[in-house]
């Protein structure tokens, strides 16, 4: 039975616009548990924190975020369901939202400040939107137009990409007062354009740079510069990771690093027991950005071998999907979405292990934050989206293939004999009697 013509031009507009091929199913089990591990720890670490000191009920972190999960893996399998090159037809409208979303923090009414801080807008139903999330993703796609759009190889193109970006983070950090959202946004710029263009020297350069000014100004902040106790807090979460037991910092700034590190200690190799965490009854917020603190104590370094293991496995899937990608849009997105995983999970394991200053940076999938898993899921699903496009490519090459075998006059052609090629000194030959006549 033939289809009508209008319903045959619907079914191939559809087909151009979704995808039909197998999920990724590693991939897609790997960030569903991880998510499930961290409703498991959020709930562990967060019930006497929500009943006793905010009066809600134990349970209330962990259905909020469960919430938000159940939105995130819905969004995630719509998003992988869609091609990626749908997503660059927005091209610089990414950029104008992530704009729209940073200036959004200091309207009147709409804006939300928490501890002096701007990062959230108001939303229905008394809820907030943490705007550095998409944030986050409208960057991601951006940078993935741009780079597939523009040549970076020409020096004005990549110096107004690194113009952008740090204008964007330096909104962030001046709207917003949000250090952490601007570093991981540098971060995954930088690095993306390192990997994909081909003179690396200068950035290997200006990261030597970055490390020597950044070692500059913590030797000038430990010996030349005098604590002041109204200096910034930015300067003073410095001076207490340098000096976590100084009584200026002990009980104030360094309590929770300190307090994470006894947990860490306490917690040996396989944890007190789930639940039985101690550390939590005494740090503010433990289901927040020291989540992993409290993975430390209760299920002990065997416990955090195996959240890592899920994390590493999570960017494995990505880095073979981005190497199977053909479509250099593809390639990007895919890259951006691995190194802003990656980054955010190093940071927090720094921090919470004392080798990095106190930040803002949580835990990817772990840490309390449905905004942060609803859209990290969204990143996940245009990877998704990816890997079912490549998939479509190699069952396109190999029908294609078969169908070509079948084909008697290509079969014949194949089993024709190539034609001798002459001799160089025949050709020569050839060519000499042809002038001369």
């Amino acid at each position: 039975m033939k289809l009508p013509r209008r319903k045959k031009e619907k079914k191939l507009q559809k087909e151009k616009i979704l995808l039909h091929t197998s999920f990724d199913m590693a991939l897609f089990l790997d960030a569903v548990f991880l998510n499930l591990f961290g409703i498991i720890m959020i709930y562990s670490a967060s019930y006497y924190y929500a009943s006793v000191v905010q009066k809600y009920a134990p349970t209330h972190y962990m259905i909020r975020q469960a919430a938000y999960l159940a939105a995130g893996i819905v969004a995630m399998i719509v998003a992988a369901f869609f091609r990626p090159r749908i997503w660059k037809k927005l091209g610089w409208l990414w950029y104008i939202f992530a704009l729209g979303f940073v200036l959004a923090v200091r309207v009147p009414g709409l804006g939300y400040a928490s501890h002096g801080a701007y990062r959230w807008i108001k939303m229905p139903m008394g809820q907030t939107l943490q705007v550095a999330e998409p944030i986050k993703v409208c960057l991601i796609l951006f940078l993935a137009f741009y780079m597939s759009e523009y040549r970076i190889t020409h020096d004005l193109v990549l110096l107004l990409v690194f113009g952008l970006f740090t204008v964007m983070a330096g909104l962030l950090l001046v709207l917003s007062n949000n250090l952490s959202t601007a570093i991981v946004i540098m971060l995954m710029m930088f690095f993306t354009l390192m990997m994909n263009h081909p003179k690396q020297k200068g950035f290997y350069i200006f990261m030597i740079v970055m490390v020597i000014l950044a070692v500059f100004i913590v030797l000038y902040i430990e010996y030349f510069k005098e604590f002041d106790k109204e200096e910034n807090f930015r300067i003073t979460r410095i001076r207490a990771w340098l000096h976590p037991n100084d009584p200026d910092f002990a009980d104030d700034v360094a309590y929770q690093a300190t307090q994470a590190l006894y947990a860490i200690a306490s917690g040996g190799f396989f944890g007190r027991g789930l639940g039985q965490s101690l550390v939590k009854y005494s740090i503010p917020e433990p289901h927040n950005d020291y989540i992993l603190a409290i993975v430390f104590e209760e299920l002990g370094v065997f416990g955090v071998i195996i959240l890592t293991f899920l994390f590493v496995y999570l960017l494995y899937r990505i880095y073979v999907i981005w190497l199977n990608s053909r479509d250099y849009y593809s390639r990007i997105l895919c890259l951006c979405v691995f190194f802003h995983i990656a980054f955010q999970v190093i940071i927090n394991y720094a921090v919470t292990l004392g080798l990095f200053p106190t930040t803002g940076v949580t835990l990817t999938f772990i840490s309390s934050g449905g905004t942060a898993a609803f859209f990290t899921l969204i990143e996940i699903g245009l990877v998704l989206a990816v890997d079912r496009e490549n998939k479509e490519r190699v069952l396109y090459y190999y029908a294609d293939k078969e169908v070509k075998a079948e084909d008697p006059l290509y079969k014949q052609a194949l089993e024709a004999p190539e034609p001798e090629e002459e001799e160089p000194v025949k050709k020569k030959a050839e060519k000499r009697r042809r002038r001369a006549r």
